[in-house]
């Protein structure tokens, strides 16, 4: 039943006329009486007697008008009840790997966290296949992954930034005398990477499956951010989105290797399933992080 047609069904009845209801609600009189014909069709029923210009209503117009009126009530506080609320709260469950923490709970948290104080977070870290796992049992709200470009129809990127990896050394490494290497030549280094199933190193395996090569790092550890500092401090190598290390190559620590055949791409994305109802608090977070990913 069209709300809009009970709204001009209590206008005449409040009004004493088609006419005068027309006035009001900003009708022709034709439209006021064409909506009233269709709620007395829809109803079955007379809604008014009609006498030399003059309207009174029906014993079923009496309990139809009781009824719209009520009705027109509850949908008004439906919608208010809907309405954004001035205080925005909540709880909301993230998934996302470490690097990704690193990245997005720093600074732009204090200011997401200045702006929604009532907002409460929960970070799980994880790698992408378990991420998606508790996204489809609803154990998690919305996941962060860096990874491959993934697309599913099951849910939908909210947002999503394409990132810069490379090979890195300490400043004065000898292979950056180099101005070109090729992916086979560095595979005997001492390398220190992520766990070998985590985002980028999955990717970087799965090149280096396509050329028949391996990496036998000689130290695997999850703190991309300690990498980094090891990497600055002796002759190993690592291989890292530039998000992770921009500090230390912008202070000169560090340097990009010159590979010249390693072509891995890398995405950070923000997914959410496609049927999970969101909240205030999920949409206040969404667009938050969707201003800080597509800067």
């Amino acid at each position: 039943m069209d709300t809009n047609v009970l709204k001009t069904f209590v206008a005449v009845c409040e009004y004493s006329g088609f006419s005068a209801a027309a006035d009001k609600l900003g009708y022709t009189q034709s439209t006021v009486s064409s909506q009233i014909k269709q709620l007395e069709n829809e109803l079955d029923t007379v809604l008014f007697d009609r006498f030399y210009h003059r309207i009174n209503l029906t014993e079923d117009g009496l309990i139809v008008l009781q009824h719209a009126r009520n009705i027109l009530e509850s949908h008004e506080k439906m919608l208010e009840e809907l309405k954004t609320p001035e205080i925005i709260k909540g709880n909301i469950r993230l998934a996302m790997s470490s690097s990704v923490c690193n990245r997005y709970f720093k600074d732009d948290f204090l200011k997401f966290r200045k702006q929604f104080p009532d907002i409460h977070l929960v970070v799980l870290e994880s790698g992408t296949e378990q991420m998606f796992d508790m996204l489809r049992k609803n154990e998690v709200d919305l996941i962060f992954t860096l990874d491959s470009h993934i697309y599913d129809s099951e849910f939908i990127i909210c947002a999503e930034h394409k990132e810069e990896v490379h090979f890195i050394a300490a400043a004065d490494h000898p292979l950056l005398q180099r101005n070109e290497l090729l992916l086979k030549e560095i595979c005997s280094e001492d390398f220190v990477l992520t766990e070998s199933n985590m985002s980028y190193r999955k990717l970087l395996n799965h090149e280096l499956a396509t050329q028949s090569l391996e990496i036998l790092p000689i130290l695997e550890i999850g703190n991309p951010l300690q990498i980094c500092s090891l990497i600055e401090n002796s002759k190993m190598i690592s291989f890292l989105p530039d998000f992770i290390t921009e500090d230390a190559y912008r202070n000169g620590y560090i340097k990009h290797l010159p590979i010249a055949d390693c072509d891995v791409s890398v995405w950070t994305q923000l997914l959410i399933h496609k049927n999970k109802w969101r909240s205030p608090a999920l949409n206040a977070f969404i667009d938050f992080y969707r201003e800080v990913i597509d800067k």
